[in-house]
């Protein structure tokens, strides 16, 4: 597998950092994997390691702020920002040498961000209305754990934090992020511990515009316009798995498909019963083609 690497600019002019894992010459098709929060695109070995293996291109960027990208840890001043670095992104993987058909694989909140790009208004906006060409080459979406489901915030401390928002956005606090709730495999929580790329960190503007987009992308479940494979772990108590059934019955198109994993955490491609995950995102994607 040749593996590559190097930045592309967003559409401020930041430059961000990607990663490109491309198989031998015969290829099924390419697969964006759009990252987590506080995480990077090198955190997906086991999903690029099997369909790599089986003939699939495989691109993934950092968003800013996060992993070898720059910028503030975890801060942004619009979530706009993020669906714009996607879609920069988006349009510098078309014009590589791509392989058709072309899937999008969010995770948590990259996947929330996939679904806002897809389904926002204002993301049609973007660049010149670009947005609508590129998603007419989009085979299908995979949703993992979407980060679409508000987490139990003390109201005193959601009244503070969008204050701070406000008068002092960059204001620099903790995710609270229980690591033991990543995955069943215990090797796996160990190397996010250890990952120097990895961070807990989240800004006071970054926390109020991250529930913002986790409503928005709720009301606009009706608006999704592509086939989309979701997943979730039945056990998460990060992202709870009825986050994911919300959006799914609220959805209008008829092709779609949810699969919750027994006992699975907040990773279930990470966890123990990842080759299930990855043969049925297979067996989906086959049916897409």
């Amino acid at each position: 597998m040749n593996t590559q690497s190097g930045t592309f600019p967003s559409k401020d002019g930041l430059r961000l950092y990607w990663q490109g894992w491309l198989p031998p010459p015969t290829h099924r098709g390419t697969i964006l994997i759009i990252h987590g929060a506080g995480e990077h695109c090198g955190r997906y070995g086991n999903l690029i390691e099997y369909f790599a293996s089986r003939g699939y291109c495989l691109y993934g960027f950092d968003f800013r702020g996060h992993g070898q990208s720059p910028g503030k840890r975890c801060h942004v001043l619009s979530w706009q920002e993020y669906r714009e670095d996607l879609h920069s992104f988006l349009a510098w993987v078309m014009a590589q040498e791509l392989h058709e058909p072309l899937f999008l694989f969010g995770h948590s909140m990259g996947a929330q961000v996939m679904l806002d790009y897809l389904t926002n208004d204002s993301a049609s906006k973007i660049e010149n209305n670009k947005q609508d060409e590129f998603c007419k080459r989009i085979c299908g979406v995979i949703a993992s754990g979407a980060a679409i489901a508000e987490p139990p915030v003390n109201p005193i401390m959601r009244m503070l934090g969008r204050l701070l928002s406000v008068v002092l956005p960059s204001f620099t606090i903790s995710s609270g992020l229980n690591t033991d709730h990543i995955s069943r495999d215990h090797s796996v929580v160990c190397a996010y511990r250890d990952d120097p790329l990895v961070s807990s960190e989240i800004t006071a503007r970054w926390a109020t515009e991250f529930l913002k987009a986790m409503q928005r992308v709720q009301s606009n479940a009706h608006r999704q316009p592509m086939p989309i494979f979701m997943y979730h772990g039945g056990e998460d108590q990060i992202i709870p798995p009825e986050a994911s059934r919300q959006y799914f019955s609220h959805m209008k198109l008829p092709d779609k498909q949810l699969k919750i994993y027994a006992g699975g955490f907040h990773e279930p491609h990470n966890d123990l019963q990842k080759l299930e995950v990855f043969e049925d995102i297979e067996n989906w994607m086959d049916k897409q083609e």
